[in-house]
């Protein structure tokens, strides 16, 4: 296979895996819009039921708690995605493009890793709650566990893509990106 083959290939393939990666954000940022939105709309009933009624339910406020992991874990899967997290540009802008896109991998593989580290963490805390219930006993601590597995799921694949754009780069693949979100660190 020539180079250029091979080049073309490896180019087709990374804006074939940005743009999956570009559905699954669309998708998140989706789905975190309504947890938002239900989070909110939760505790506003909860605060009726509770001032104005004077029975207030347990189970809206762990509900509500429970989607936290969703919000934070799926939010930052989407900010890796935009280049959103917090950064020093100052730093990044005073480097060489070369070294600049290595200390971009690099950051994105900690990242990677760390996510690593909270998909097992997440994994052992779903089998540790897989048949207790909730302080109202009325729902598994299954789900609202395994939106933190699911988070650093999600977190590793958007930071895998970010270090496959910047290795497509440094190799002198010019990328389109599939949208304009598709952003690098």
């Amino acid at each position: 296979m020539s180079h250029q083959t091979v080049r073309y290939s490896f180019k087709r393939f990374v804006l074939a895996v940005d743009r999956f990666a570009g559905w699954i954000d669309k998708a998140l940022q989706a789905i975190l819009v309504v947890v938002m939105s239900s989070i909110f709309l939760l505790m506003f009933a909860q605060v009726l039921l509770r001032y104005v009624i004077h029975t207030p339910f347990a189970w809206i406020e762990e509900v509500a708690a429970y989607q936290l992991p969703i919000l934070a874990l799926w939010g930052a899967a989407v900010c890796i995605r935009h280049g959103s997290h917090l950064k020093v540009e100052i730093l990044l802008d005073a480097m060489p493009r070369v070294l600049r896109s290595l200390f971009v991998i690099a950051i994105n593989l900690l990242i990677l890793y760390f996510a690593l580290k909270v998909y097992q963490s997440g994994h052992a805390l779903v089998d540790l709650g897989r048949n207790q219930l909730v302080t109202s006993q009325t729902f598994s601590l299954y789900w609202p566990r395994m939106s933190i597995v699911i988070g650093g799921a999600l977190i590793m694949f958007q930071s895998g893509v970010m270090v496959l754009r910047e290795v497509a780069g440094l190799f002198g693949v010019r990328l389109t990106p599939a949208s304009d979100d598709a952003k690098t660190m």
